[in-house]
């Protein structure tokens, strides 16, 4: 299992800029994924070498109309529930038309539906086939951890999500990844890990709709965790969230979750501030 917590100051500084509400002086992108090689990345010795001719780029493979009702018709079928035939509709893409460039996605849908079935061994099956390099293969590493998830495998689904993070920080999964990964390391009472994991979404992911979640999470951290149990902070957390949401602070102001966090708040302050009240 990956180990996320390096940096626990630089955690701490985080949190500390979330409760303060202290903007980033600039801001921050997540890390590079490690499938390209950065251009101009040569050792100090090494001799420009002469530019190459490029050949003719080939002409986009093209796409029958039968494939594209093949695929458009499995997924309204999938939508409708209809499932055994938006299988049959997906398996006959994929086989029958081998070098289509719907091919991947089929396969992604073919293992969304075996997760409707609750087959997820077959759906890791499924997804696993879509080859490295493919446009669909973010998606697929995403769903092979949702499925392991499901299964009750949550160190496989963890490291299936911090692929998805690690590889493609750039994707609209990225945060979702890091959200699913806070929510079982916390959930598996590895509070360091979640809170890591929560952090680096606030962080790097400011603008994404998961960004309430992640708040709602963090303070569940602070409330739940016993090695990181800090009501003072959860409080603050859940302060910060509500002041948000009241505010019209987008996303907060539409998020479902804000009824949660108040019920939340008012038992934190019912049972460990009496006190005050």
């Amino acid at each position: 299992m990956p180990l996320l917590a390096k940096d626990s100051n630089r955690t701490e500084d985080i949190i500390n800029n979330i409760l303060s509400e202290t903007p980033e002086k600039q801001s921050v992108k997540p890390p590079a994924g490690d499938l390209k090689k950065p251009e101009g990345d040569k050792k100090p010795d090494e001799k420009p070498q002469p530019e190459k001719k490029t050949a003719p780029k080939k002409d986009s493979p093209v796409v029958s109309n039968a494939e594209e009702v093949l695929l458009k018709t499995g997924i309204q079928f999938y939508n409708s529930g209809l499932y055994p035939h938006s299988m049959k509709n997906f398996r006959e893409l994929v086989d029958k038309y081998p070098q289509s460039p719907h091919r991947d996605s089929a396969r992604v849908w073919i293992g969304k539906i075996l997760i409707k079935q609750y087959n997820y061994d077959e759906a890791i099956k499924e997804f696993s086939s879509v080859p490295d390099g493919s446009g669909e293969y973010p998606l697929a590493l995403f769903m092979m951890a949702e499925s392991n998830m499901l299964k009750r495998d949550y160190i496989s689904a963890i490291e299936y999500y911090q692929r998805v993070f690690s590889r493609f920080p750039e994707h609209e999964l990225a945060d979702n990844a890091l959200l699913n990964m806070g929510r079982l390391y916390l959930n598996t009472q590895k509070g360091t890990q979640a809170l890591d994991a929560t952090t680096k979404l606030i962080k790097y992911y400011k603008n994404r709709e998961t960004i309430p979640d992640a708040y709602y999470l963090l303070g569940r951290i602070f409330e739940k965790d016993p090695t990181l149990k800090d009501y003072e902070t959860a409080r603050k957390v859940y302060k910060l969230f509500i002041k948000k949401a009241e505010s019209g602070v987008e996303p907060f102001s539409k998020s479902p979750l804000t009824k949660r966090v108040k019920a939340d708040l008012l038992y934190l302050e019912k049972r460990h501030f009496k006190q005050e009240n």
